[in-house]
């Protein structure tokens, strides 16, 4: 019988009891999350949000098997070996192809993480080996399921929703990191409420309140975290050191970076072998070489982000005019700060409940069926909203600079 159990702070245990899933774990594709920040540039916000993607993977497989023994114990399903490794699998991977600093490294590349994910199963030689040793069509039906393709909807529910077994762990483990009260739900009593009928997992009407207690704890995560100005901006000034070494070699010049940086910036990225050796180790590295190239810009961005020097954010009420933003990049021009690396307009959407397409089905005692939306009043209210957020060096709004009273002018214009 095999079984390997490991401590977490999360879920107190989580349990192997498959020799696969296991050899998974220990394929040096996963073994790279370990070297992967979950909350990204969290941590110069929050000093505890040092955890990483590799333990949420644990705990989105850990929370998997959990949903899974409920729903086979209450509603017999499933009952397919093959369908539940599938589903095990697919939340232990499914955050395999993310880069350092997560989603503003694929900002930079243009390419979705998810996209990566999809290649690193169907490409990596270690993972397939593993993968292979269940079946020719097991990792494509992976990514079939993490594509959402409808093959296997329940399990795809699952995985990616408005409840889904990422999020049900990664709310709870940053809430846990950060030190934030507001983001804790409780977990088996919000497994207990699922059910299952005709092929798709359902929301037992009488946990109504379970739901709404997650989907708030979600709301204020995304406001207070996930959106802080101070990481938004933190992860702008990581966008603009890449974006500006990324020029540089558009523009022929030679700095001095980890080979797989290099290769992954000048978008030679048929070999995703040079991806998989890119972590955050890597990405430090590059930064502090960075703050030692003969290139200004790069190297003050460079010493900024290693310093904590961050640009400060100025939280905007509406859109900002194209004539506010013209005059604002002239005057940081006029100040020595080249526009495009200094001056930069984030758009940030707080996610509210989404009806359309994603919506949460309630399902009650005699199998009637209703969206969440029309049986909460409290979630009717969670409606997405947006903000905009400008991020500037510090430098162009202290009083001392004759500059700046101009730059405040325009900045705090619409506040």
């Amino acid at each position: 019988m095999f079984e390997k159990v490991l401590k977490d702070p999360v879920h107190d245990e989580i349990l192997f009891d498959d020799p696969l899933l296991w050899a998974l774990v220990n394929v040096p594709a996963f073994q790279r999350l370990r070297r992967i920040r979950q909350l990204g540039t969290s941590f110069l916000t929050f000093h505890g949000a040092e955890h990483s993607r590799f333990a949420h993977s644990l705990g989105a497989y850990e929370t998997m098997r959990r949903v899974l023994f409920h729903l086979q114990r209450e509603c017999g399903w499933p009952t397919d070996p093959r369908e539940i490794r599938l589903a095990l699998a697919a939340a232990l991977l499914h955050d395999i192809g993310h880069g350092p600093f997560s989603h503003t490294f694929e900002s930079v590349l243009g390419v979705h993480h998810e996209t990566w994910t999809h290649r690193v199963i169907l490409e990596d030689p270690a993972l397939r080996s593993v993968l292979d040793g269940v079946d020719d069509e097991f990792a494509l039906d992976l990514v079939r399921i993490l594509r959402s393709d409808s093959r296997y909807p329940a399990v795809e529910s699952l995985i990616s929703s408005q409840l889904d077994v990422d999020r049900m762990d990664y709310m709870l483990r940053d809430a846990e990191a950060t030190g934030v009260s507001y983001g804790l739900f409780e977990l088996a009593r919000l497994i207990r409420s699922l059910t299952y009928s005709d092929g798709r997992v359902y929301v037992k009407k009488q946990n109504l309140h379970t739901v709404e207690q997650y989907l708030l704890a979600r709301y204020f995560m995304y406001v207070q975290v996930y959106l802080h100005p101070v990481t938004v901006g933190s992860d702008v000034l990581v966008e603009n050191i890449l974006v500006r070494a990324k020029d540089l070699i558009a523009q022929g010049e030679r700095i001095d970076m980890p080979e797989p940086l290099r290769r992954v910036l000048q978008g030679d990225m048929e070999d995703v072998s040079w991806y998989i050796r890119l972590d955050e180790s890597v990405l430090l590295y590059a930064f502090h070489t960075f703050a030692e190239q003969p290139d200004p810009i790069l190297r003050d961005l460079a010493e900024r982000f290693l310093n904590r020097r961050l640009f400060a954010p100025v939280v905007r009420q509406g859109s900002t005019p194209v004539d506010d933003l013209a005059l604002l990049r002239t005057t940081a021009k006029a100040m020595g700060f080249h526009p495009d690396y200094y001056v930069t307009l984030r758009s940030c959407k707080i996610p509210g409940y989404d009806v359309i397409g994603q919506g949460l089905l309630l399902r009650d005692e005699n199998g009637r069926v209703e969206d969440l939306s029309q049986a909460s009043k409290l979630i009717r209210t969670l409606v997405p909203s947006q903000e905009e957020r400008l991020f500037l060096p510090k430098e162009m709004l202290d009083p001392s600079n004759p500059l700046s009273a101009r730059v405040r002018s325009i900045a705090y214009s619409a506040l």
